[in-house]
């Protein structure tokens, strides 16, 4: 005799719950091939993001279209609510070096500008309001300027001597740029600058 014929079940006994049914299993080629096809959607969308935020990066840093307002010898220009005068011109020996100056001259000009009112005097008075020398072919050549004397101030003329060193044979024939500094533009305009006619 047996436990189970001398202790009968109070309960009859439940029948086994049916599995889930089995979904059908994708073959090992079949995974590989869905493997790749993701692979190379999740690759398309990834160059895609990547060719977009190039795209936006490119148009930021994009060099914008020059306004160039030209001033005739001897003739006040407008440029950043100021107004402003070469008054003199002139050529010297590099203050750098020795004996050994080679083909090279310093180029000096002396500028006068007057602001009209504070935000012309943040302006005129801006770090990155650049100078340069140009030519009739493109090229450029980088210069410095700093103020001589008294600070500007709205209503009231300062001096500001922009120094450069360029080859001697071009030193007569160039024009002095003052390109406005990068606060003074708001995105999409194009990039002011103030040439000097010789």
């Amino acid at each position: 005799m047996t436990a189970a014929d001398t202790s009968p079940d109070l309960f009859p006994p439940i029948p086994p719950e049916p599995g889930p049914a089995r979904e059908p299993r994708l073959r090992p080629l079949e995974r590989r091939i869905l493997q790749a096809v993701a692979l190379l959607c999740a690759v398309s969308a990834l160059l895609a993001v990547q060719w977009a935020d190039e795209r936006n990066n490119v148009e930021k840093n994009l060099k914008p279209p020059e306004k160039v307002v030209t001033v005739q010898p001897d003739t006040v220009g407008e440029f950043l609510g100021a107004r402003w005068m070469a008054l003199k011109r002139e050529t010297a020996r590099p203050l750098a070096g020795g004996a050994q100056q080679g083909d090279v001259a310093e180029l000096r000009f002396t500028v006068g500008v007057r602001p009209d009112d504070a935000a012309a005097v943040q302006l005129v008075g801006a770090y990155d309001l650049g100078y340069r020398f140009v030519d009739g072919e493109g090229r450029e050549w980088s210069a410095s300027g700093a103020v001589v004397g008294r600070r500007p101030q709205a209503g009231v003329s300062s001096l500001i001597s922009v120094r450069g060193t360029v080859p001697r044979s071009k030193a007569d024939s160039l024009k002095l740029e003052i390109r406005a500094p990068k606060s003074a533009r708001k995105a999409g305009d194009p990039l002011l600058s103030l040439r000097f006619e010789r």
